[in-house]
């Protein structure tokens, strides 16, 4: 308890512009930010995680529930998901709780280390409908290139670093035809720069299954013409904050 109170302290304190990266790069440093730790959620999930890599997801997800605010894209009972950028599996998990047994969640998640955490986390809450695919998602299938990060959460294609993985690739429209899919009834994409990619990878998709889809909206993407893709498809965008909300038209 006392470590978590240090932790988010003095990450909240110097939380504004770039300064936030210093007391997480002192915690490094010392050992501690890579602890790992169970989180239980209010609702009765456990997850394990290292508080590093973790504090955005949680708080960003369950407490000021980006990618559910607006109705209709909060996950029910029965519903088919697809989450691209899992990471560790905060909002997959939750989802899949929420969906249940009769509904299914495919969470992809590119990075190694990441992957086995995120497998771990949906069998440790017997989440047996949720299903892991190691594999990152763009236009073109095939295999690229993973630039890693100091936090886990900011592993990406497209945003380069010192380091990288060769990792699978994948597209929706093929990793709905491999599932079969005969409905799909959310996407919520967080992937790190290349949303606009992965959704004219999934135009097949849009069309025959009109999923509402939701994304960290960033300056990037809409640079590389999220809206144009979103628009040809057939959707509505609102952005409230960071996040994108498309709804299929009619």
């Amino acid at each position: 308890l006392g470590y978590t109170a240090l932790y988010f302290l003095i990450f909240v304190v110097f939380r504004w512009g770039d300064r936030y990266l210093r007391p997480i790069l002192w915690l490094k440093r010392w050992g501690l930010s890579d602890r790992r730790v169970t989180v239980i959620t209010p609702d009765g999930l456990e997850l394990e995680m290292d508080l590093h890599t973790a504090f955005d997801p949680l708080a960003a997800v369950l407490g000021e529930r980006d990618y559910l605010l607006l109705p209709g894209f909060t996950p029910q009972p029965g519903q088919t998901v697809m989450d691209a950028g899992a990471n560790v599996g905060v909002y997959s998990t939750y989802a899949a709780r929420l969906v249940g047994p009769t509904g299914s969640v495919t969470s992809f998640e590119p990075h190694p280390g990441n992957c086995a955490v995120l497998r771990a986390n949906a069998e440790r809450n017997g989440l047996s409908w949720l299903r892991v695919e190691e594999a990152a998602l763009d236009e073109k299938a095939g295999t690229g290139e993973l630039f890693v990060h100091d936090r886990a959460i900011n592993h990406s294609l497209v945003r380069r670093s010192g380091r990288s993985v060769k990792v699978r690739v994948t597209t929706i429209d093929a990793a709905a035809a491999e599932l079969g899919l005969k409905r799909l009834d959310l996407l919520k994409i967080d992937t790190e720069g290349n949303v606009s990619g992965i959704l004219r990878g999934a135009r097949e998709t849009l069309r025959r299954l009109r999923p509402r889809v939701t994304f960290e909206f960033e300056d990037c993407d809409s640079a590389a013409g999220v809206e144009a893709v979103l628009a040809e498809a057939g959707y509505t965008l609102t952005k409230v904050g960071a996040i994108g909300y498309a709804e299929p038209k009619g």
